[in-house]
């Protein structure tokens, strides 16, 4: 087998990481055991270790999104790291969609660490972009909030 070229091999990072990031997102929405779990932790890896090789910096933030929510599936706090590089990088700019994602993680990040009443903030701002959503963003992003847990400060 022959070395690819650079075109080759940026084509192959850009197929990789919208591949895991598909397969990801699909996954994150069912009901995991532990061996789904590590795949989608390695997974969300994948498709950030793929975009940061040749994505924009749109891409590589989403993909930390990615990172962070699949942190968030293993009640890891290692979610906050995740999905404050995400946040920073998307508070209040970006489609309505990702605005939605962004504070929904967020929510549920800040609920891994205990910290509820930010957890409630994020999640109530989540609730607020998601009226805004068209009928197919909604559609795809109610699949993933469904799962996030409800904060309360009782």
């Amino acid at each position: 087998m022959s070395k690819p070229n650079a075109d080759e091999i940026s084509r192959l990072h850009r197929y990789f990481a919208i591949k895991s990031n598909n397969e990801f997102w699909s996954l994150s929405e069912d009901d995991l055991v532990e061996n789904d779990k590590q795949k989608i932790l390695a997974l969300s890896f994948a498709s950030l270790y793929h975009w940061t090789e040749v994505g924009n910096d749109e891409n590589i933030h989403l993909a930390n999104l990615a990172v962070a929510r699949a942190f968030c599936i293993c009640g890891s706090p290692l979610s906050v790291h995740y999905i404050q590089k995400a946040f920073d990088y998307f508070d209040e700019q970006g489609a309505d969609w990702i605005q939605a994602f962004t504070n929904a993680v967020y929510s549920h990040a800040s609920l891994i660490v205990g910290q509820r009443s930010q957890s409630l903030k994020f999640y109530e701002k989540a609730v607020s972009v998601q009226s805004k959503l068209s009928e197919s963003d909604r559609k795809v992003f109610d699949a993933t909030f469904s799962l996030i847990p409800v904060p309360s400060l009782a």
